[in-house]
């Protein structure tokens, strides 16, 4: 039997779904606290259970989304894709969400200090670039994705968001097609090493 699991790690949620031949069969989503890396192989391992043998193909969601929650979660794609032999695609975040909801308006995921990562999308599927918006520039629009309710549009959990990026990824995992490289709208907020003054004091 075919066993494809998909990974999102783009929110302090990470979110889990394995399909059996096609079809979505499980899923789960799990309160990571921003430790991904110390409790995504134990859920990965749960959701597998005896099937983690007969896995032959990865989805990952590759972004936008917290940076180094997504680091986690291609790298952890990219290591089972590698010891298990078998190929790894990626499915934006934003695409996911759109799927998720259907219809038309605007994708949305927290971007931090109060902004978004935001695309429109119509019919379920994405169009145009990506962009950071503030709360002003999406007033009057249907919105959907995570903390959309909040501003009276559509929620899109993990757990729905990694099915639908499961159920975007399948296809694609027949030709292998599709970037796992992160994706991210704006240079992370990390802070540089100060420089040493003279005399390495």
């Amino acid at each position: 039997m075919s066993t494809t699991l998909a990974i999102d790690t783009a929110s302090p949620v990470f979110a889990l779904a394995l399909a059996v031949d096609g079809v979505i069969t499980a899923s789960l989503q799990h309160e990571g606290e921003q430790e991904h890396s110390q409790q995504l192989l134990a859920q990965i391992d749960t959701l597998l259970g005896a099937r983690k043998q007969d896995l032959d193909g990865i989805v990952v969601v590759h972004g936008p989304g917290s940076y180094a929650g997504l680091r986690v979660g291609i790298a952890t794609a990219e290591g089972l894709a590698i010891s298990r032999n078998v190929p790894v695609v990626g499915v934006g975040t934003l695409e996911a969400v759109a799927l998720a909801a259907g219809a038309d308006g605007v994708a949305i995921h927290p971007a931090g200090r109060g902004e978004f990562a935001a695309q429109p999308f119509a019919n379920g599927v994405t169009g145009g670039e990506a962009f950071i918006a503030r709360l002003a520039d999406l007033g009057g629009q249907r919105l959907a994705g995570e903390g959309a309710a909040e501003l009276g549009g559509k929620e899109v959990t993990p757990e729905e968001r990694v099915r639908t990026a499961l159920e975007l990824g399948l296809p694609r995992l027949a030709d292998a097609t599709g970037s796992v490289d992160a994706v991210y709208l704006r240079e992370p907020n990390i802070s540089r090493p100060r420089p040493r003054p003279a005399g390495g004091a």
